[in-house]
């Protein structure tokens, strides 16, 4: 069997999904959001404008991105390339603009502004700090956002057409609808309303599966690990797409923790031909656990090479992160010039620029033992 590859950071996707302690009560429900997908952007009620021209109202015509961020912000800090390249790459028809105001967390003037000078080369667009909380306000906490970075993409009729994280590939991909025309402001809404419907069914799911957990972890600590296992079934059977991260810590427990292969490989079996027939994610996730758990004694890597192929099928051959996974798989099973094909197809449907990167890094390792 060939030597295992330094993988990608987006083959982590497919890390150990632990199971979350169960909390003694359920959570608060967050109130609903006021401001969704669709709904008219709200005007910016900025202090200061620290780079850039002023955004005194939304232009007919023209596409923003109205993100939020701070200096404590890991993850913001490292999206200011990525922000920056989408803003030259639409300068015509779109205005980046990062927004920020005072927190509790050390976010003020003083280093809002010590950060845009030592960033300039790499925070290339609008930069803004907010009046008071006028903005974020009427932004974030209105759309029951808690995270950050967030962008909001306003189109061209000055509407939200899409809300998330700007290191999503949805976000460049809703700026280029916006600015081709191809942009689809009704499906976008029917779109963002089906995730709050599934995000209102996640929390009441997790409320019901919280007790079982709760068993299924003391079970484990005990050492009563068949008890664990059914419990595992159980809560699976709640609805097994938003419990879809137990019955992967199920497979991997027999897999690695128990370590009874034959009984994980029948399980994954099950899943495929059963619940999970259909979820591409979870397929790849099994896949990938067979073929890169580090000390196995055996994989099974005809059945991992039948799951990742599924998941490929059923993502038509547009997932950049699944065609990553039948790629690893086609190494490990020493198909070398087949996994180069699909690692290069991986490399062409990315939908970020980092994402391509990483892709590319793993591409160059097969290509390096076929001899290329």
């Amino acid at each position: 069997m060939p030597s295992v590859l330094v993988r990608t950071a987006l083959s982590l996707l497919f890390a150990v999904a632990a199971i979350a302690p169960a909390q003694p009560e359920p959570p608060p429900q967050r109130p609903e959001p006021r401001l969704i997908v669709g709904d008219p952007a709200p005007e910016l009620r900025i202090a200061e404008w620290i780079r850039g021209e002023p955004v005194e109202k939304f232009q007919a015509g023209r596409a923003y991105a109205v993100e939020f961020w701070a200096t404590w912000c890991g993850p913001c800090i490292a999206n200011f390339p990525h922000l920056s390249a989408v803003q030259e790459k639409h300068k015509d028809r779109l205005t980046v603009i990062g927004v920020t105001s005072e927190d509790r967390a050390g976010n003020t003037l003083d280093a809002v502004l010590a950060t845009a000078e030592k960033q300039k080369d790499r925070m290339r667009y609008t930069v803004a700090w907010d009046d008071g909380r006028k903005t974020t306000d009427a932004y974030m906490t209105a759309a029951g956002q808690q995270g950050i970075p967030c962008a909001f993409v306003i189109d061209g009729e000055g509407r939200i057409a899409w809300i998330g994280h700007p290191a999503d590939g949805a976000f460049e991909k809703t700026i280029a609808a916006i600015i081709d025309g191809t942009f689809d402001a009704a499906a976008a809404r029917e779109a963002a309303a089906k995730n709050a419907n599934r995000a209102a069914l996640s929390a009441e799911i997790e409320r019901k599966a919280a007790p079982l957990v709760a068993r299924l972890r003391k079970s484990w600590g005990e050492g009563k690990h068949d008890d664990a296992l059914a419990l595992a079934d159980e809560i699976v059977a709640l609805n097994a797409d938003l419990m879809s991260h137990v019955a992967n810590w199920k497979f991997r427990a027999l897999l690695a923790e128990l370590g009874r292969p034959e009984a994980a490989f029948m399980y994954a079996r099950g899943l495929l031909e059963g619940a999970y027939k259909d979820n591409a994610p979870v397929l790849a996730r099994l896949a990938y656990a067979i073929a890169d758990t580090p000390g196995l004694a055996e994989r099974d890597l005809d059945l991992a090479l039948k799951l990742a192929e599924r998941a490929v099928e059923l993502s038509k051959e547009q997932d950049a992160v699944l065609l990553d996974t039948l790629g690893l798989v086609l190494q490990q099973r020493g198909e070398l010039e087949r996994a180069v094909a699909v690692q290069r197809k991986a490399v062409e449907v990315a939908d970020s620029p980092q994402m391509r990167e990483r892709l590319m890094m793993t591409l160059e390792l097969y290509r390096a033992e076929l001899g290329e």
